[in-house]
This record gives structure tokens, sequence and C-alpha cells, in this order.
């Protein structure tokens, strides 16, 4: 197929253009703008209906975001078009496109075009949906780049400021429920609101990072700790659990993992059967020093909290 004749179908497969795009930014910058101009377009439509799925948007916003690195100058305004949507518009929008979204700032904050405590606090925030899968991406992500971000280092700057954020959010959620009591002057509904839901998850990535050693000083112990007296149910009993060295979704892996521990005996009887075989008895060796690994973890899990009481402002 001739150059003229590729040319011509570039505006219709947009995988084919972002892969000559990336080997070549400088040729194919005009057909890149022409398909930048169709998304500022597309955004001004979509933003009229931001419910519908618009599969086009979609993937004109995962085209753009695989090659903004190649256009720094000319996607400036894209990364924040995409964050405004998805805080303005991430309870109505088509899970589909709201998933495209969120990987969409995955990617450019891959590609350092956005700043860390940007994305994250955002995340936070989208912790209110009703998407419990997407919840579950959020919280990976989150977790996962904390992680990353301190990994060398502790990067006190980030997580002042994303502790900080995450406080807001669980006391203002206690406030709302104060609120609605005074209004309502009957009892706390205990059903989980959106807020509730998000200061929640929120609660759960502190103490992930806590039993992580990531979060492990008194800041992030003191904000579990006001948990403690939250009115939401789960979130009271979460905090309460996280002290007394208990996690039921921990046990809950725990238990999958002891599931998936190979069987010792089974292995022991193969390797008297096979006593010339050196894999067989690697193998045996291997399975023992996994079963002692955890329960070497268990007994940890066990005990790290009592620690965290130590860390209390006022633990009496």
């Amino acid at each position: 197929m001739g150059k003229r004749n590729r040319t011509a179908l570039l505006p219709n497969n947009l995988p084919q253009l972002q892969n000559l795009i990336k080997r070549d930014p400088i040729s194919y910058k005009r057909d890149f703008l022409q398909q930048y101009r169709h998304y500022e377009s597309q955004l001004d439509i979509f933003k009229l209906k931001p419910d519908e799925e618009a599969e086009e948007f979609g993937s004109l916003i995962t085209f753009i975001s695989q090659v903004a690195q190649c256009y720094v100058q000319e996607t400036s305004s894209f990364p924040q078009q995409i964050i405004s949507l998805l805080s303005e518009n991430y309870q109505i929008l088509h899970p589909n496109l709201r998933k495209t979204m969120v990987q969409t700032l995955v990617l450019l904050r891959n590609k350092d075009i956005i700043p860390s405590v940007t994305l994250l606090s955002l995340f936070f925030t989208l912790f209110r949906t009703r998407d419990k899968q997407l919840r579950e991406l959020l919280y990976s992500y989150i977790v996962t780049d904390i992680k990353n971000q301190n990994a060398k280092h502790k990067n006190n700057k980030l997580n002042k400021t994303l502790q900080s954020f995450m406080y807001t959010i669980l006391q203002g959620q206690q406030q709302q429920q104060q609120n609605n009591v005074k209004i309502g002057g009957g009892r706390i509904n205990s059903e989980m609101s959106e807020n509730s839901i998000a200061a929640k998850k929120s609660l759960d990535v502190c103490i992930e990072l806590y039993r992580k050693g990531i979060w492990n000083d008194a800041k992030t112990t003191n904000v579990i700790a006001e948990a403690c007296f939250h009115q939401v149910t789960k979130i009271r009993v979460t905090a309460i659990q996280f002290f007394l060295g208990s996690n039921q979704d921990q046990d809950d892996d725990s238990s999958e993992e002891e599931k998936q521990l190979p069987n010792v005996k089974k292995l022991q009887h193969i390797n008297q059967i096979n006593k010339t075989k050196k894999s067989r008895k690697r193998k045996l060796e291997k399975a023992l020093v996994s079963i002692r690994k955890k329960e070497l973890q268990k007994h940890k899990a066990e005990n790290f909290n009592f620690s965290a009481l130590h860390l209390l402002n006022d633990p009496q």
C-alpha cells in the first residue's frame, strides 16, 4: 500500500496512527492535530450529555494519552480536561468511559505528565462512586503508587498531604452524619452513603499502608484512632479491629493463601518414592520454606498493631 493510501486510512485507524506517531512524531504531527481537533469538538458535545457511553470519545481519549508525551505543548490542557470531567461527572459517567478516563490518567501519571498528589487526591474523591470494581482499581493503584513513592526514602511531603486529605474525608463524613441527626432528630442512618464509602476506603488505605510499614507513624495511627468513634458502623468496626490486631479482609486472604499452599505430606510421600530425584527434594524444601514463611507472616499480622497503641496521642 502506498504512503498516500496509508495516510488516507489513518483517521479511521487510531492504533495504527498511534504506532506511527511513536516512531516519527514530527512526520505525523499534522495527523495528530487533526485527531486532537476532533477530540475537542467531541469534548464540547460530550459535556452536553455526560451520561452517554460515547465510545468514539473514549477511543480518542485513549489515543491522545498514548502519544501525549510526543506533543507535550499541544496536549498541555488535556490532563486537566479529563480530571475535570471525572471530578464533575463521576457518578453519572458510563462505567466503561469512567474506567477509560481513570486508566488514561494512570498512564499520564506513569509518563510523569501528572503530579502524583494531583492524581491520588482525585482518586480518593472517586472512592465515592458506587462502582465497586472501579473502587478496587483505585484502591490498588493508590496503595501501589504511594508504596513506590516511598520505596527509596520517605516522601514526607506527599505523605503529609495525602494523610491530611484522608483525615478531611473521614472528618467531613462524620460531620455530615452528625448534621443529619440534628436535622432529622432521629437515629443515625447506618447505611453506607457515598461519603461513607469514600471514608471506609480511605481508612482501608491507611491500614494497608501501615501494615506494609509505609505509613506507620503517629499521624496515621491517630487518624485510624479517630475512626474508632465514627458514626458509621463499618468504619468504626474496621478501625477497632485494626487495634485488636484482627482484619477480616486479611483473614480471608490468608485463608485463600493457605488453600494454595503445597500439600507437604503428599510431597514427602513422593520424595520417599523418588529418593534419587534431586528436583523432588528441592520441591519439598521449597514447600516447607513457603509454609514457614506464611506462618511467620501470620504471627506478625497478629501482633503488629500492638506497637500502634504506643503512637496514640493519648492512649488512656
